[in-house]
C-alpha cells in the first residue's frame, strides 16, 4: 500500500507539472502549444502551389509523386530498349509520362491498401528476395552499370534494392490474390474449336500457348476491373494530378 501511495503521489506530481506548463504556455509566454493551436489554417490553393513548385506531379491521399520519379522511370524504360530521351518525340514523351504517372498512382494505392489490410499482409521471405535480386541483376550488363543506376536513383546500394524488390514482390502477390484469373482446359479447347481454322494440327499441339494467351487476356480484364472498381473508385477525390508540371518540357 505504501508503494502504491508513493506511485500515486509521483503520478499526480507529474500531472501537476504538466498542467502548470500548459497554463504557462497558453496564457503566459505563448509557447509551442499555443502556436500550434493558433497557427492559421493553410488553404488548399497554397498547398497545391507549393507542391507544384516542389516538382510534385500528383498526390495520392496527399502522398506526393514527383516529376523526378516519372523521369527516372521513363529513362529506365527507354534504356531497357536501347534508347534515350534524345531519341523520343515530344508526343511520345507525353504519352510515356501519362502511362508512368498512372502506374505510380496505382502503385501508391496498392501500397496503402496493403498497409490498411493488415489481415491480408503478404510475407516475403529472404529466399524470394534473393531469387528476385539474382534475376534483376541479370538485366544489367555489369555490376558497374547497376551501381551507376543505383547511384542516380539515390539507392543505398544492394540493401535498398532488396527492400524495393521485397515491396514489389509483396504488391505482386497481393494483386495476384485480388486479381484472380484461371483458364481451364475445357475453356481452352472450346476456344480452339471456335478458332480451328487459324491452326494446323490438333488441340494438344497448341494447348499451352492457347492457355497462356487466354490467361493474359483474363488477367488484363481482371486488372482493369480491379483498378476501376477497387483502387480508383475508393480513392475518388483523393487523387490530384498536376498536368502542367507533368507535361512541362525542359526549358519551358
Amino acid at each position: 500500500m505504501r508503494n502504491l501511495a508513493k506511485a500515486m503521489a509521483i503520478r499526480f506530481g507529474v500531472y501537476g507539472i504538466l498542467v502548470i506548463y500548459l497554463a504557462c504556455d497558453l496564457f503566459l509566454f505563448q509557447g509551442p502549444v499555443y502556436g500550434s493551436l493558433n497557427e492559421p489554417q493553410r488553404d488548399e490553393k497554397t498547398e497545391i502551389a507549393e507542391a507544384k513548385a516542389s516538382g510534385v506531379v500528383a498526390r495520392v491521399y496527399y502522398r506526393p509523386i514527383f516529376r523526378a520519379q516519372v523521369e527516372e522511370k521513363m529513362v529506365e524504360y527507354l534504356w531497357r530498349r536501347g534508347r534515350t530521351i534524345d531519341d523520343t518525340t515530344e508526343g511520345e514523351r507525353r504519352l510515356l509520362r501519362q502511362v508512368i504517372v498512372n502506374e505510380l498512382i496505382d502503385d501508391e494505392l496498392v501500397k496503402l491498401q496493403i498497409k490498411v489490410s493488415m489481415s491480408k499482409e503478404v510475407f516475403v521471405s529472404g529466399i524470394q528476395v534473393d531469387q528476385a535480386l539474382t534475376s534483376e541483376m541479370k538485366r544489367y550488363p555489369s555490376e558497374d552499370v547497376f551501381g551507376a543506376l543505383a547511384e542516380r536513383a539515390a539507392w543505398s546500394g544492394v540493401r535498398e534494392r532488396r527492400m524495393r524488390l521485397a515491396a514489389r514482390i509483396q504488391r505482386a502477390e497481393h494483386l495476384a490474390r485480388m486479381v484472380d484469373a484461371k483458364v481451364s482446359e475445357e475453356e481452352a479447347r472450346n476456344w480452339f474449336e471456335v478458332n480451328r481454322s487459324a491452326f494446323s494440327g490438333v488441340f494438344e499441339d497448341h494447348q499451352i500457348a492457347i492457355i497462356d494467351a487466354l490467361l493474359v487476356e483474363k488477367r488484363e480484364k481482371a486488372w482493369k476491373g480491379f483498378r476501376i472498381e477497387k483502387l480508383r473508385r475508393y480513392a475518388k477525390g483523393k487523387i490530384d494530378l498536376f498536368e502542367e508540371v507533368l507535361f512541362k518540357e525542359e526549358g519551358e
